[in-house]
């Protein structure tokens, strides 16, 4: 069973436990580990099994997968900072780049072991690279606490290890020149990479003399921190799933909306408010996004450039979840102009069928929306100017007339064989603001029976001349907006009140 405990970074969890506080700022080493094939494999698993089960299947695989990788990262004393997709972001504390470079290479074994997966209709290979760079770095915990705590891992040694992971190729451990230094004669470098831009030079790992390291975290009983403190770390819908037992149904594969957030602005290394102006703005876009009962799924800091992830419709699906996608990149576009510290956003929009649920090993898990069009919202993203929101044409027919769109020349990105048609949203029409308020749902809702009962009862009161006062409140996700909605529709059809135009 899927236990709260295991969303909180192994440190930062066992700092909880002991009622210490991490340092800041702190200086170590970071490991980036970025698997490969999860996509394709996807596709495969649905086309030979079908949607549900190859959800579910692709899942177990997932996290078979990560169980492996997250129990070497903890033997060597690392903790998972951030998931970004099929990624890891891990921070070794006071590590001279020993320990995680031993972990990397530990990692790709276990890659080697189970990177063949045997499909029902053949084999499929997974890959993965990795990459590690030493160096101070500041750690931050931001976040609406009601909402979700957020981890960050900031500052230019973070901005080193981006750049070494996209030079890095499948089965390799690539280091940066520091990390080379500090392990001497122990590591034998194969191969010398050159960064074009910032002449910045990397190594991929030969061999590394093997050294005996024990474990390395002592024990934390599952039920060791109290509940008020796990569930500021965990989605108010995914803490809600897991303390009811339901967190196996949260794999799935179904239709989503992905989001994806360019920023900058903020020095994370210089700036002593850097972690109070990264807080505000975080803050302000859970806010943003809890209204339209969406999720902050993601958030990767770098100086040169950070980027936010959310998702509509997971756990929680919506009619108009492009609609409220769109407008939402608008209302983060008017919220950049408000904080004069944050440069316009680059954002991008895509929709499709992605894999929803939680993954990773079993003592490090996370919530996540992954898939072929999340990929693509993170390629619009890069590909818009800053102020710019691009969408596909998908996005343009589900929205249709609610935004005015800038028809843009096709682009090519990372992963289409083809170019993809563009549009830019310009401005939003007098109509467009998702108005929960109002009715918007076309399929008649299901369930709720008790409350639309009681609603009805307290409506044949005010027809009879008595005042009646209803409150709904919940957390985030769980449709008091559907429901809301639905009051309406029920008080025009008893003509409680009617709707002006």
């Amino acid at each position: 069973m899927e236990r709260p405990i295991s969303y909180i970074p192994m440190d930062r969890r066992q700092a909880l436990y002991r009622g210490e506080k991490l340092p800041d700022p702190t200086h170590g080493a970071a490991l980036f580990a970025d698997i490969s094939g999860f996509t394709p494999l996807t596709e495969r698993l649905v086309q030979d099994l079908g949607p549900q089960r190859g959800a579910e299947e692709v899942t177990r695989h997932l996290n078979r997968v990560f169980d492996g990788l997250v129990d070497e990262l903890h033997r060597y004393g690392g903790s998972v900072i951030s998931f970004s997709g099929d990624a890891v972001t891990c921070w070794f504390e006071g590590d001279n780049g020993f320990r995680a470079t031993s972990c990397a290479t530990a990692m790709q074994a276990v890659m080697q072991q189970a990177q063949t997966i045997r499909t029902p209709s053949g084999e499929m290979t997974l890959a993965m690279k990795t990459a590690v760079v030493v160096g101070p770095a500041r750690r931050f915990l931001i976040g609406n606490p009601r909402v979700q705590l957020i981890d960050v891992l900031a500052g230019k040694t973070l901005d080193r290890l981006i750049e070494a992971e996209h030079m890095a190729a499948k089965g390799e451990v690539i280091l940066d020149e520091a990390t080379i230094d500090n392990l001497g004669p122990r590591v034998r470098i194969k191969a010398w990479r050159e960064d074009s831009v910032t002449r910045h030079r990397y190594g991929v790992v030969e061999t590394l003399e093997n050294m005996s390291i024990p474990a390395y975290w002592p024990p934390v009983p599952q039920d060791a921190l109290d509940e008020a403190i796990t569930r500021r770390w965990l989605l108010p819908p995914v803490y809600k799933r897991l303390v009811e037992g339901g967190g196996e149904f949260l794999a799935e594969l179904r239709p989503a909306v992905a989001l994806f957030v360019r920023f900058s602005g903020i020095d994370y290394d210089a700036d002593e408010e850097a972690e109070t102006k990264l807080d505000t703005f975080i803050q302000n876009v859970q806010e943003i996004l809890s209204r339209y009962e969406s999720n902050l799924l993601q958030l990767t800091i770098g100086d040169k450039g950070s980027a936010l992830y959310a998702a509509f419709g997971a756990p929680f699906a919506h009619e108009d979840d492009v609609v409220r996608a769109v407008t939402v990149a608008l209302e983060f576009q008017e919220l950049a102009y408000r904080l004069p510290y944050i440069s316009p956003l680059q954002i991008g929009i895509c929709q499709g069928r992605s894999r929803t649920g939680a993954y990773g090993g079993t003592t490090r898990r996370t919530y996540g929306v992954l898939g072929d069009a999340v990929n693509t919202a993170a390629r619009l993203m890069q590909a818009a100017t800053p102020g710019q929101i691009l969408v596909t044409e998908a996005t343009v027919r589900a929205a249709g007339d609610k935004f005015t769109w800038e028809d843009l020349p096709p682009i090519t990105v990372k992963g289409k064989a083809e170019p993809i048609s563009v549009f830019a949203v310009s401005r939003r029409e007098a109509q467009a603001t998702v108005r929960l308020q109002e009715p918007q749902y076309a399929l008649p809702m299901v369930g709720r029976a008790l409350e639309q009962n009681l609603i009805q009862e307290k409506m044949t009161e005010v027809k009879a001349g008595h005042g009646q006062v209803i409150a709904i409140s919940g957390e985030a996700g769980i449709g008091k907006s559907r429901l809301v909605a639905q009051i309406i529709r029920l008080a025009k059809r008893r003509t409680v009140f009617r709707l002006g135009r």
